[in-house]
């Protein structure tokens, strides 16, 4: 399976771009109205640019994208294309957002897909990305997804998320990332085994890094995990955890950022 990926300049149009502004007529110095993008578009789109053979359907809409299940010749994949107008979900988000938003959005969640899977963690594989489009592997049976974590019968849950925590620390002591919006929404239960998916908001953990706001999120992310698992009689202690993560990896010039904060609650770093 090839894989396309079309490199993110913000200060460059893409070739998505260049192609729709042509089509619409745009001229230096003109504005060219941006519309919502059709199944016809996305699937003439996705041919042409390589992302996939064939287009089937619409699998779901989310507040910034919607979720397609396409093809690569037989094989079931997924395109993902992160839409210009919140007109089709209700949001308080609601607007425009312009192509540029978008395309670095795209080009985001390939990035942070591709750290996660070549650290080892269970998510979808990225396979290209072009514009505001980026396609990844298909993680369900056929044309039937995986269901997400809230919807799956678990009979083992303790082990069950003793693997969600585990891989997510590999997310962020390996991979360097942090996802920011980790819940049984986003946790996928495949194959006896959870795939974590939608990392767009995902945060990199540098030396530049907030580090209360990437603890502040580590800390919503697993509070969030073990909220669902309150209802299998599953507890863990939250703060052990989120000790171990920080514990696990620390920017060197970040290694004594706690005894910055030291004067203030443990909640609120």
């Amino acid at each position: 399976m090839p894989s396309v990926v079309e490199k993110y300049n913000p200060n460059k149009a893409s070739a998505l771009s260049r192609k729709r502004d042509l089509q619409r007529g745009a001229k230096r110095g003109r504005s060219v109205a941006i519309k919502e993008l059709t199944l016809h578009e996305v699937r003439e789109d996705a041919v042409q640019f390589g992302l996939a053979t064939e287009l089937h359907y619409q699998l779901k809409a989310g507040k910034e994208a919607s979720i397609f299940l396409a093809s690569w010749k037989s094989h079931p994949i997924i395109l993902k294309a992160y839409r210009f107008w919140h007109s089709t979900h209700t949001s308080k988000k609601k607007g425009f957002f312009a192509p540029g938003q978008m395309e670095a959005l795209a080009a985001k969640e390939y990035d942070v897909l591709l750290a996660c899977f070549k650290a080892g963690v269970p998510c979808p594989t990225p396979i290209g990305r072009v514009g505001n489009y980026i396609t990844m592997r298909f993680i369900g049976d056929g044309h039937e997804a995986a269901p997400q974590l809230r919807d799956a019968d678990l009979k083992n849950p303790e082990v069950v998320l003793d693997q969600i925590l585990d891989d997510y620390l590999v997310m962020y002591r390996d991979a360097h990332y942090v996802h920011g919006d980790l819940s049984r929404y986003n946790i996928l239960w495949w194959k006896e085994r959870p795939w974590i998916i939608d990392v767009p908001q995902a945060n990199k953990v540098t030396k530049w890094s907030d580090m209360r706001q990437i603890s502040f999120l580590i800390r919503r992310d697993i509070k969030n995990v073990l909220s669902y698992f309150k209802k299998y009689d599953v507890h863990r202690d939250l703060d052990q955890i989120v000790e171990v993560f920080l514990s696990s990896y620390m920017p060197d010039n970040q290694k004594y950022f706690r005894e910055r904060v030291s004067v203030l609650p443990r909640s609120e770093w």
